[in-house]
């Protein structure tokens, strides 16, 4: 039995067919395939700060929704990631297949998912592959599959001696302990039933356990671009737990109204839940911005009614009173980055001034004319754990040119290593890029 932390009213989850279906009509009538625009030579635009409001924002169909996705490109010769002056972008590990997410173990070693869904009939990988920097250089020399007993794995964790893996439609676990290559046996279901795929790529599940371990949050895209779906879906749900890492009691939904909630993480200084959140398609090139948001228990963001607080949704009836309800997220990016990974810096490889701040891996642009994201933005945060304003550019260089349709990278999951480097999934460069600081003196 579901139950909701906050009720928004049975008819908020009550499809509407006819809703859908003038919905989907417009959209297809909208959509427009991007022209191959002439390129200009690459730039290096890094360092560029970003500070988007909500009251700045365009009208909905201000400019042509498109598709315009990109080429991928093996790395040109010559053109290399840029960062900040002091740090150092290499390659943790390489020719890998799709790396996806990733997590660290107590030991150091490094655990990624490989997952994609089935493109022209062939068959993408569904594995957890362990790397391990076994000399501490800061690449892996040792590579094992852990498991490809899995179905569109994504979110990755590791719990009280357990690594847990979730699946598109469930969660699972495998008993783990340090040095473990290999899974043992088949895996325990911890959570099953959950709803399946999603639209384009919100199949994904991720999931991250409450600091006390007394809770695990899973994160369920919609099944639509826009309409009404059943409760579970376009939210966070909470699902409690007993000492021995398994469900004993209904979950709830943490928080709704988020189209597709991907990254999680804990703010290490207010201890709240913060999450990346895409946003729908198809209302113009600068609608709707992903964002990044502190999560409220019970906390209504407004899909599919409402955008960015007291914006109503085109083609979505008005609902008075869950406008009132809609929180206005944190940090608004780009229409179309998609972000995904979510990394709070809690080491001190970085200089002390990254303490507390957040990194947001944008996967990058397929509806927008000018292409964007691509790239790992840095999110600052004040003393106090609250963001101080707008993004930066932290990593740049996988998009050749915001006119251009080859990219040779797409960020993806993040993690923090033992050493307090940045690893960076990058599933479009078949690798993991790690991220160190190395003047300080």
């Amino acid at each position: 039995m579901w139950r909701r932390v906050e009720s928004l009213g049975r008819d908020h989850y009550m499809l509407n067919y006819r809703i859908l279906l003038t919905v989907g009509c417009s959209l297809l009538c909208s959509i427009a395939i991007a022209p191959v625009v002439a390129a200009p030579a690459p730039s290096a635009y890094h360092g560029q700060t970003y500070h988007i409001r909500p009251a700045e924002l365009p009208l909905p169909h201000a400019t042509r929704s498109v598709i315009n996705v990109p080429k991928i490109i093996p790395q040109p010769k010559g053109v290399e990631l840029k960062a900040p002056p002091g740090f150092r972008v290499s390659v943790f590990a390489a020719g890998l297949i799709h790396p996806r997410w990733l997590t660290v173990a107590p030991n150091g070693d490094v655990f990624c998912v490989e997952s994609r869904v089935e493109t022209n009939a062939v068959a993408q990988p569904h594995r957890v592959v362990l790397l391990r920097d076994s000399n501490g250089d800061g690449k892996a020399e040792l590579r094992h599959t852990f498991t490809t007993d899995l179905n569109l794995p994504f979110g990755i964790a590791i719990h009280q001696n357990y690594l847990y893996v979730a699946n598109t439609g469930s969660v699972v676990r495998w008993p783990y302990h340090d040095g473990q290559l290999q899974a043992e046996g088949a895996p325990e279901v911890v959570i099953k039933g959950l709803p399946e795929r999603g639209y384009n790529q919100h199949w994904t599940r991720n999931i991250l356990f409450a600091p006390s371990g007394k809770s695990l949050f899973v994160t369920i895209g919609s099944l639509n671009n826009i309409g009404i779906e059943e409760p579970r879906r376009a939210a966070i749900s909470a699902y409690p737990l007993g000492p021995d890492g398994l469900p004993n009691g209904n979950p709830t939904l943490y928080a709704t109204g988020l189209r597709n909630p991907v990254g999680l993480a804990f703010n290490p200084r207010t201890g709240a839940l913060w999450a990346t959140n895409n946003e729908r398609d198809y209302l113009g090139d600068d609608l709707v911005p992903d964002f990044l948001t502190a999560i409220h228990p019970g906390g209504f963001y407004g899909w599919p009614y409402y955008y960015l607080g007291r914006y109503h949704n085109p083609g979505m009836p008005e609902r008075p009173d869950l406008r009132r309800q809609v929180i206005v997220p944190d940090v608004l990016f780009q229409a179309h980055s998609s972000s995904l990974g979510l990394c709070f810096y809690t080491a001190h490889q970085f200089p002390a001034s990254y303490w507390g701040d957040a990194f947001v891996a944008l996967h990058g642009s397929q509806n927008r004319h000018r292409r964007t994201g691509y790239k790992i933005v840095r999110v600052r945060f004040d003393k106090s754990g609250k963001p101080v304003g707008g993004y930066e550019d932290f990593i740049t260089g996988w998009m050749l040119g915001p006119d251009r349709k080859e990219v040779w990278g797409r960020p993806a999951g993040l993690a923090l290593d033992r050493f307090g480097a940045l690893l960076i999934a990058d599933d479009a460069g078949q690798k993991i890029w790690r991220v160190t600081y190395q003047d300080r003196g």
